[in-house]
């Protein structure tokens, strides 16, 4: 049986996780955000970070009793995460472990610290949004209203409560009314870096709302000289990147778990 770590004892993993430069596996070990699981609670060869819909494995992979523990942890903790392996030995570990019980997708990453952006351009984006629609920072009640619909939910889900996004986040969202169309918002935060998190209502795709709220939300990491994380699940992702200033890196695989692929196709 593995032991989670609350927030306030993640030292536990420093060593662990401490040369990683992802934002969110940085972020969990500092406190920030996710949830973290280890076999003992001091000099654990391993850990699971689980911060939405991305699981991470680090450290030495476990064989035995750790390796069915950490098994049944990532059915009950992760079944529907995207799972990183730290290197090889956790890919062959997986394969073995789940074996036919994965598939491998790919992802997209855009460059971390190489980017081309346009101050200027990125205003411009925000004021051509059309009539009717306001791209307004997210406040305490925001917050909420996000968290209400589904779409909308990992603009802020992966925060505690709103002091926590207003103490280690920000976001930015189009609204039309009362309601949230479109958003950019933290995904996960750690020291000097910003995951981000995108979605577009489905009725209001292609009107430059999701451009103009991550337009947004650059604008303040650049103000607030924080490294902005544009990590990509599709093309169109890397396309809406590229538009802002990111450079394209390169096509990685992670795992997921068939369970996963067989509960969007129902």
């Amino acid at each position: 049986m593995m032991i989670e770590l609350g927030r306030k004892k993640r030292q536990a993993i420093q060593s662990i996780c401490e040369e990683s430069k992802e934002v969110l596996i940085r972020g969990a070990m500092e406190g920030t955000v996710g949830r973290v699981w280890v076999p003992k609670l001091e000099n654990s060869s391993y850990c699971l970070i689980v911060v939405g819909d991305f699981a991470y494995l680090l450290g030495l992979p476990p064989r035995g009793k750790g390796a069915l523990d950490l098994k049944s942890q990532i059915y009950e903790s992760a079944s529907r995460a995207f799972l990183y392996p730290q290197n090889g030995r956790w890919s062959q570990w997986l394969e073995e472990q789940f074996l036919g019980q994965t598939r491998l997708v790919s992802r997209y990453a855009l460059k971390k610290e190489e980017h081309h952006f346009d101050i200027g351009m990125l205003k411009q984006y925000i004021a051509t949004v059309p009539k009717g629609i306001r791209i307004k920072r997210i406040d305490d009640r925001l917050y909420h209203l996000a968290l209400k619909e589904e779409w909308s939910r990992d603009l802020c889900s992966n925060f505690e409560d709103e002091r926590h996004f207003r103490e280690s986040g920000f976001g930015y969202v189009a609204m039309k009314g009362r309601e949230i169309v479109a958003g950019c918002s933290a995904y996960g935060a750690s020291e000097g870096m910003m995951e981000i998190e995108v979605d577009t209502r489905k009725d209001f795709r292609r009107q430059g709302l999701a451009l103009a709220c991550s337009a947004a939300f650059l604008l303040e990491c650049l103000e607030k000289n924080l490294i902005p994380n544009w990590d990509a699940m599709n093309l169109q992702s890397v396309g809406l990147a590229e538009k802002l200033g990111y450079v394209y890196d390169k096509e990685y695989q992670v795992y997921q778990l068939k369970e996963m692929e067989e509960t969007f196709i129902l």
